[in-house]
This record gives structure tokens, sequence and C-alpha cells, in this order.
């Protein structure tokens, strides 16, 4: 059995999974690869063997503000 931690990414608000038991190097790469479609990226139990990862696809309210300051 491998000693590397694993990661599961779910959404917030459904806990649908988007990745499940990915090394940290898969979920830098859904990170990069969903970036603009997914926020807050918040980990639980960090200090377990198996990480849960948390994030929305809700805009977060302080980036609809910086955004229409902006536009």
């Amino acid at each position: 059995m491998s000693a590397e931690k694993l990661y599961t990414i779910v959404l917030e608000h459904s806990l649908e999974v988007l990745l499940e038991a990915a090394t940290m190097e898969q979920v830098e790469a859904f990170w990069d690869a969903y970036d603009s479609r997914y926020f807050g990226l918040r980990m639980e139990e960090e200090t377990s063997h198996h990480a849960r990862v948390i994030v929305t696809d809700e805009i977060p309210e302080d980036e609809e503000e910086a955004e229409l300051c902006i536009g």
C-alpha cells in the first residue's frame, strides 16, 4: 500500500465527487484546468492519509464585488 497522501475533490453544495483518490499532482492539474469554474479550494482532514478538498461553483461575494468595481 502506498504511503502517499490522497485527496478527493467534492463540490460543496451537491457533494458531487469531482476527483477521487487523487495525488497532489492530480489535484494541482485539476485546479489548473478548472480554476475559472470552481472557487474556494478548502481542505478538510489534512492530517489523515486521505483528505477531502471542498470547492464551490458559486462565485464568492467578495469576487463579485471586485468584478463590479472593475467592470
